[in-house]
């Protein structure tokens, strides 16, 4: 990184023509930047803040790691691209505390990076079938997620606080090479920072083969329609689930009861719409992410999903075919 030339600073053209000025205004509660002494001690004091800010950051991030099974499970991606921006702003934040300048527009970019892509996965939640109002909702109700971008917020607010000391400090020959302020330097280290959490995502997006298959029996569960059946009477056993998608990509089971009734669920859970197991042995339905459990009639047993499981209406025709006919009841998915 090279360091900012004349006329090259964060607001503009004209800075070196501009201190002057700033100092007969005393700007800065009445305390010209005239010492550099006093612009060092409002830089160091600033970082200290900011490296706070951003080390509580990182822990907001390591707690969200650490208690959201639906990242794990539904987006290894996203939680990848999250470890390297906790990772970043461990870094970034023990820098500021030693007092390196080389901190302070690192942190601003780390900063921006990191509420961009934060808010950027609101997005992606048709990929994990929910619709984007509903994923929002969900995510600005995880408090840590809150925090987390509370804390990179402040870390932009108090950089631009603290600016006054930063230009005038930039301003300076020897002080000034240290910063590399500049816009073109911020976009730079945006960028970069961008790359590196971005080849943490599609490494995290890499499926690797194993020795034990651990995909649910619904994914290789054939797709059923109003016009193709699930399976027919004859094949189904009392109490032993069928599966299959309905409509493709949207796992469900099938059972047939003892008194010869046929009931059909959806497996994504009410909450996150992370795929449920069916538990035999207890005879409920189980959510990996949060652990959300529903009854056999798919009624919640445990939340934090408060909406029982949708039922699948069904039509058997005079052969025994059983077919999907519909979706009754709630669901973000």
């Amino acid at each position: 990184m090279t360091s900012c030339e004349p006329g090259e600073g964060w607001l503009g053209n004209g800075l070196e023509n501009r201190i002057p000025v700033l100092n007969q205004r005393g700007l800065g509660k009445g305390r010209g930047y005239s010492k550099k002494g006093e612009a060092l001690s409002g830089l160091r004091r600033l970082q200290r803040y900011m490296g706070l800010a951003m080390i509580l950051s990182a822990a907001a991030g390591v707690y969200l790691l650490a208690t959201d099974g639906s990242l794990w499970i539904l987006a290894v991606s996203h939680a990848a691209g999250l470890v390297l921006i906790v990772v970043l702003d461990l870094i970034i934040g023990g820098v500021n505390l030693m007092g390196s300048k080389r901190g302070y527009l690192a942190s601003l970019a780390a900063a921006f990076l990191g509420i961009v892509l934060q808010l950027g996965d609101i997005v992606t939640a048709p990929q994990y079938n929910m619709t984007i109002p509903y994923f929002a909702v969900y995510l600005f109700g995880l408090p840590a997620f809150d925090i987390l971008l509370s804390l990179q917020a402040a870390v932009m607010v108090l950089g631009l606080a603290g600016r006054g000391d930063v230009e005038f400090l930039a301003s300076r020959r020897r002080v000034g090479k240290e910063f590399n302020y500049s816009r073109r330097a911020f976009a730079e280290t945006v960028v970069t920072f961008g790359a590196l959490v971005g080849l943490g995502v599609i490494l995290g997006s890499v499926k690797l083969p194993s020795a034990t298959s651990s995909s649910s029996p619904s994914s290789s569960a054939p797709v059923a329609s109003a016009s193709t059946p699930i399976t027919n009477t004859n094949k189904i056993q009392v109490d032993s689930p069928v599966y299959f998608q309905y409509p493709a990509g949207y796992p469900n089971v099938l059972f047939k009861r003892s008194d010869g009734t046929l009931e059909a669920f959806s497996l994504l859970c009410t909450h996150v719409c992370c795929e449920c197991s069916y538990i035999s042995s207890s005879n409920i339905y189980y959510c990996p992410c949060h652990g959300s459990e529903f009854d056999s009639k798919g009624r919640v047993v445990v939340g934090p999903a408060n909406s029982p499981l949708p039922s699948i209406t069904l039509n058997v025709d005079s052969s025994g075919n059983v077919f999907p006919t519909g979706v009754t009841g709630y669901s973000p998915c």
